[in-house]
């Protein structure tokens, strides 16, 4: 009986097993075998970072191969509120969702323009902006999926995703999904997922 073989007994025969670490190493990646079941056409993202001026495909799966973190699938979603991106007050929330965590990154926007240029004896305004952004901390996350509302608990903006949680967003309906995000300070953020991205979390979870 090789190795491979004595693996289930040990497991399942007797109830208790002990395991090397080299083993047990095998077993602790849960990113791993979705890999396996990506279709070899989809997207490459060469890092799971997120930054405010990131440029990837939204709310599609897509492979990520990180230089840190090694290769899983994981589908990455935007939202703006308070107007266009950049408008003075507006916030971006960016996410990550993969089989093992959620990922979330909040911005608040803001944008100051005013510089005139002299040409030919007149003055002309143009529409030159100065671009601030700045990081807020986000501490909760809840879901609202169907009629479950889920709790989320993170460290420094990643949250864990349950089994329980990765079959609620596999079978989520077909709709926009509401999140709020609770900020370091007290402040609340109410946004959503859209449709597009509820869809692709099938190929995910």
């Amino acid at each position: 009986m090789n190795l491979l073989q004595t693996i289930p007994m040990l497991i399942f025969g007797t109830g208790l097993a002990v395991l090397s670490p080299h083993l047990c190493a095998a077993f602790s990646i849960p990113e791993v075998t979705n890999i396996a079941q990506a279709s070899s056409d989809l997207p490459v993202v060469k890092s799971a970072g997120l930054s405010p001026d990131m440029d990837v495909p939204w709310s599609k799966p897509v492979r990520i191969v990180d230089p840190f973190e090694g290769e899983f699938l994981g589908v990455f979603d935007r939202n703006t509120l308070g107007g266009r991106l950049y408008r003075e007050g507006s916030k971006q929330i960016i996410s990550l969702w993969t089989r093992s965590s959620i990922r979330v990154l909040v911005t608040t926007n803001s944008a100051q323009a005013e510089s005139f240029f002299y040409t030919a004896g007149r003055v002309y305004p143009r529409p030159d902006y100065l671009k601030f952004v700045t990081t807020r901390k986000v501490t909760k996350l809840l879901l609202k999926v169907g009629q479950q509302v889920f709790q989320l608990d993170g460290s420094g903006g990643t949250f864990a995703v349950s089994n329980e949680l990765a079959t609620a967003l596999k079978n989520a309906p077909d709709q926009n999904l509401d999140i709020r995000l609770l900020l370091e300070g007290g402040q609340t953020v109410d946004s959503e997922i859209g449709k597009g991205t509820v869809k692709a979390w099938r190929s995910v979870y």
